[in-house]
């Protein structure tokens, strides 16, 4: 009897310590460039959870899955196929296909997330049609267009890319060397061609064509074509230029730094980056843009939901060129606030310029001088100019594609945080699984619990954000005895076991700043907090004559008019800002669900709509019509539509 429980127990032992059956990664990390010191690629790897897995199937369900309701030209076939002109006057022949890449990337990036079959197979439909539809030259379609011939390719080139980390092998590297050799200098260099650059080299990457880094330093250091020139880089004050083609041309130096160790390229890319961040740059994480480049203190600076997407996508190279924790908080910056901020938080509608205050929002309230009194600060599925339609859904798969990157000697980096699972090849070529369980950047605490077969050293690379200064680390538990410096990656080195949980705690604190437009914002953590200002929402039918008659075809998606239904005119006055815990639960960027908010001191001042239908300006000088203070109480920025982030000071 007691051998026969020795053996039950035994057994029973073995079933408890079973090692964990993980499937292996199907896709390679991409390699790394010599002088870079992260690299992505690792998209059909990374599962989202928690709230970021809420956004992206919000996504799915809102304008992302229905094309329809953002109208012409995303009810079209998109890459598969041709897409015929609306109108005969309507845009340039490049114009429709630019505005499909935007939104094809992000479709794809989503299903791959989700692991929607639907939507893969949706957006790898016009990926097969594009490399299968080549011309006996190699040249590929949606190419041979006048003036901008290859400026759709450049954007369409990241919507393959993430094909071939879900399809690796596939001579794709092969047919875009193929393509790219088939068009001159002069093609590739007019206006945002030379953004092509991106994909020359990532196909130098992967071994296509060893000619294409020397050609892509000879186009850029030409400075005769695009915008962001050498020249342009290095100056201390921009020029008159397009936001959104700096944002996709400020990746170009880094890039060729990464690639060559010419320390030219970097100190161009980051003299330029400076630049922006001191003049242009608003409390949300993204430049003034609307549509040019205007100074962070121009009157309702505000920017297009284009350059939420580029500014990511860039930054995101800076972050794998320099190792640089900074611009993995400045992602994040952008990425919780600056996004969020411009959709409804259903996400069916959008804005074509987004303001970091914005006390109205209606067919007629946009108060920036590009199409002044239109439609393009309402919150709408469909828009006159799509490409912000498009550009939308490509930012948060973008986002969530790169959380976890690949670093040398077989690091692997939870480069930006949010809760996710990742399943990658250790150095062993075993699997290992990471669960990040956090709800990020909405609480402080970080856990990392790690499944695997067997016990085996990597490097685990994580990220102490500049603005937290007294972060801590343990392991199982045990203080993790590693140096933790703001703005750093940190090391743990160590025989990794399954089982074993590391947790990162990032203490926040509220930070009240003063901005360059005149006034205080309100911060803690990677958040911008803003007022949100009482909502009177109507749906707007209205057929708007800049619409060129379109409107969504969808009946479940509407555009709204959006007015203020209560006070908003607050200036900060005397006393320290306080946090308010709330305890809600759900998905903390629903208004109800918010789960901490920042309390802050106020009066009420002479503000109101400027000429009864647009957002006024900051006063510099405000007037107090009550000596009573009031205390009112700020939710994350992303949580708003109608807002006051940046407030008049009382002193």
């Amino acid at each position: 009897m007691k051998k026969t429980l020795a053996v039950l127990a035994g057994l029973l032992c073995l079933m408890a310590c079973e090692r964990p059956r993980i499937e292996a990664p199907k896709a390679p990390s991409s390699p790394i460039p010599q002088y870079a010191t992260f690299t992505d690629g690792l998209l059909p790897d990374i599962t989202p959870k928690g709230w970021i897995e809420t956004f992206l199937e919000r996504q799915r369900s809102g304008i992302t899955g229905h094309p329809e309701a953002l109208s012409y030209p995303y009810n079209s076939c998109l890459w598969n196929g041709d897409i015929t002109r609306n109108t005969e006057s309507y845009g340039s022949d490049w114009w429709r296909y630019e505005q499909t890449a935007y939104y094809t990337d992000g479709l794809l990036k989503l299903g791959y997330l989700l692991k929607d079959s639907t939507l893969i197979e949706k957006g790898e439909a016009g990926i097969r049609y594009t490399l299968d539809n080549a011309d006996e030259d190699g040249r590929l379609p949606h190419t041979n267009f006048t003036w901008a011939r290859m400026w759709p390719m450049a954007v369409f080139f990241r919507a393959i890319q993430a094909y071939y980390y879900a399809h690796p092998g596939e001579p794709i590297p092969e047919a875009l060397a193929k393509n790219f050799s088939l068009y001159s200098d002069e093609e590739l260099s007019v206006w945002r061609n030379i953004v092509n650059i991106e994909g020359m080299l990532w196909t130098y990457d992967h071994g296509a064509d060893s000619t294409l880094l020397g050609r892509a330093e000879r186009l850029w250091n030409a400075g005769e074509y695009g915008d962001l020139t050498p020249e342009v880089c290095l100056a201390d004050k921009f020029p008159i230029i397009h936001g959104v083609t700096f944002n996709e041309e400020l990746k170009l130096p880094v890039m060729l730094y990464a690639r060559t160790g010419d320390r030219k390229y970097l100190d161009a890319a980051l003299k330029a980056y400076n630049t922006l961040n001191e003049q242009h740059m608003l409390p949300d994480g993204v430049n003034t843009s609307a549509e040019r480049l205007f100074p962070n203190d121009f009157i309702n600076s505000s920017h297009e939901t284009c350059d939420i997407a580029d500014h990511t996508w860039t930054l995101g190279y800076f972050l794998e060129t320099t190792g640089d924790a900074v611009w993995a908080d400045r992602l994040e910056k952008a990425v919780f606030n600056a996004l969020p901020g411009a959709v409804t938080k259903d996400f069916k509608t959008l804005q074509y310029f987004s303001s970091v205050n914005q006390v109205i929002a209606t067919g007629d309230s946009n108060h920036n001088e590009f199409f002044f009194g239109s439609t393009w600060m309402a919150y709408r599925p469909t828009h006159q100019t799509e490409c912000c339609a498009g550009a939308v859904h490509r930012v948060m798969p973008n986002y969530a594609s790169r959380m976890w990157m690949r670093g040398r000697s077989g690091a692997v980096v939870a480069a930006l945080y949010g809760p996710s699972e990742i399943t990658v090849a250790l150095p062993s070529g075993r699997p290992c699984t990471i669960s990040e369980n956090t709800s990020y950047p909405f609480s402080e605490e970080i856990e990392f619990t790690l499944a695997m077969e067997k016990k085996e050293a990597f490097p685990l690379v994580l990220r102490i954000p500049g603005w937290c200064k007294d972060a801590s680390l343990t392991v199982n538990g045990k203080p993790a005895g590693v140096e933790l410096t703001p703005g750093t990656f940190v090391t743990l080195e160590r025989a990794f076991r399954n089982g074993d949980k590391v947790r990162l705690s990032l203490p926040m604190e509220i930070v009240r700043e003063h901005v360059p437009m005149g006034g205080s914002t309100f911060s803690r953590g990677p958040l911008l907090y803003a007022y949100p200002v009482p909502e009177d929402i109507e749906v707007d039918d209205k057929v708007y004559d800049n619409m060129a008659g379109k409107v969504p075809e969808n009946p479940d998606f509407k555009c709204l008019s959006i007015t203020p239904d209560g006070p908003w005119n607050y200036a900060v006055t005397e006393g320290e800002p306080v946090w308010k815990s709330t305890g809600a639960e759900g998905y903390p960027l629903d208004r109800d669900c918010v789960p901490g908010k920042i309390s802050v001191p106020v009066k009420k001042i002479e503000w109101e709509l400027w000429k009864g239908r647009f957002t006024p300006s900051v006063p510099k000088e405000p007037k107090a019509v009550s000596e009573e203070t009031q205390w009112i109480d700020l939710v994350p920025y992303g949580a708003t539509e109608l807002r006051v982030s940046v407030f008049p000071e009382l002193f």
